[in-house]
């Protein structure tokens, strides 16, 4: 072990010192760098469907396989829209027509009126004019009004925000290849061969973790659908792809309880059942379906996919979880794979 001297100290406390300004630069900037760090994904994702275009189709232009890309992504998606439709359009009229007859029971019409009678009349409002009350409640709504405006103008930065990344997501497309040649460029020439294969690494765990992860969405997805349709959910198509989607990040379905619980109660409106046993009934798909991803999908999958074992995953999955929150789940994998695969390659290997 070499000795601490000065000059060893002072460089690592520089080291740390600027891995935290780079923490609190990202952090104070996320505003800006998450539509770009969003666009590079989609880029990540995309790239290998655009290099399929190019050079295997032989569309030499890259803005025509980019092109190509984007039109063969929006024919899939405008597929499985007209393949589902029939069955969503059921479903959604069969919503409506819950919730008009939730909303008729209610009587809003009539509270609507009572409302305007009681604090909108003539009389009201000039007592209103006359007692002073027209300051108060004008300090009282200002702050509401000006919190409002707020954020609107928050929400009309974010819509240029992601306006500007889809302008990212097409340019990294274009100078993809040049854009990671620079980068290596930028590592120092000792850490070159380091680097390159450490990025290489990374590239098989991301790919082999995204391919495992869309099979069990897909099949998370499914099962969804065909557990709601045979409890007669409202929605059913919908919302097990809807919960196919969030599947994509681990555990993030469970976002899915939400809609399903209101579901439920409209569905008890509609049919006259009780509340409880249609909420056990969904509870019941969702828990037989997480026990199948968690016993069978994820272990068989993503353990074979990756190199893995199931303990393994799962122990991954609840610290990288834990640390980073969802961006922790969605590297998780690819990452405990690296230093899996780094520990045996290097740490492993100089003991013996």
């Amino acid at each position: 072990m070499k000795p601490i001297t000065f000059d060893s100290f002072i460089r690592a406390a520089l080291i740390v010192l600027a891995i935290v300004l780079v923490v609190l630069a990202v952090d104070y900037l996320s505003v800006v760098l998450v539509p770009f760090f969003v666009a590079w994904f989609l880029a990540y994702l995309v790239f290998p469907v655009v290099e399929f275009f190019q050079y295997k189709v032989r569309l030499h232009y890259r803005v025509l396989a980019i092109i190509a890309t984007l039109l063969l992504i929006g024919g899939i998606i405008t597929g499985v829209v007209m393949l589902i439709m029939p069955s969503v359009t059921d479903d959604f009229q069969r919503f409506v027509k819950i919730v008009d007859n939730y909303l008729r029971h209610k009587s809003y019409d009539n509270q609507v009126e009572q409302f305007i009678a009681k604090y909108f009349s003539h009389t009201s409002v000039s007592k209103l004019l006359h007692d002073g009350q027209f300051i108060d409640l004008f300090k009282t709504i200002m702050p509401r009004m000006i919190s409002f405006l707020q954020h609107t103008a928050g929400l009309i930065i974010s819509i240029f925000s992601w306006g500007i990344a889809a302008l990212y997501f097409f340019f990294i497309l274009y100078d993809y290849e040049r854009i990671s040649q620079s980068f290596h460029a930028m590592v120092p020439r000792r850490y070159a061969r380091f680097t390159a294969q450490l990025t290489t690494d990374l590239k098989n765990g991301m790919n082999a973790y995204f391919r495992g992860q869309f099979i069990i969405s897909l099949c998370v997805g499914i099962l969804f659908c065909i557990g709601f349709t045979i409890i007669n959910f409202p929605l059913a198509i919908p919302m097990g792809l809807l919960i196919g989607m969030l599947s994509f990040i681990p555990y993030l379905h469970a976002l899915g309880l939400i809609p399903a619980l209101l579901l439920c109660i409209l569905k008890s409106a509609e049919t006259g059942q009780n509340f409880w046993l249609v909420a056990a009934g969904c509870a019941a798909v969702f828990i037989i379906v997480q026990i199948i991803q968690d016993a069978v999908l994820t272990p068989k999958i993503m353990g074979k996919a990756i190199g893995l074992p199931p303990y393994l995953i799962l122990l991954s999955l609840s610290v990288w979880g834990y640390l980073l929150g969802i961006i922790g789940m969605i590297i998780a994998l690819p990452l405990t794979t690296l230093i899996v695969s780094y520990y045996k390659r290097y740490i492993v290997k100089s003991e013996e």
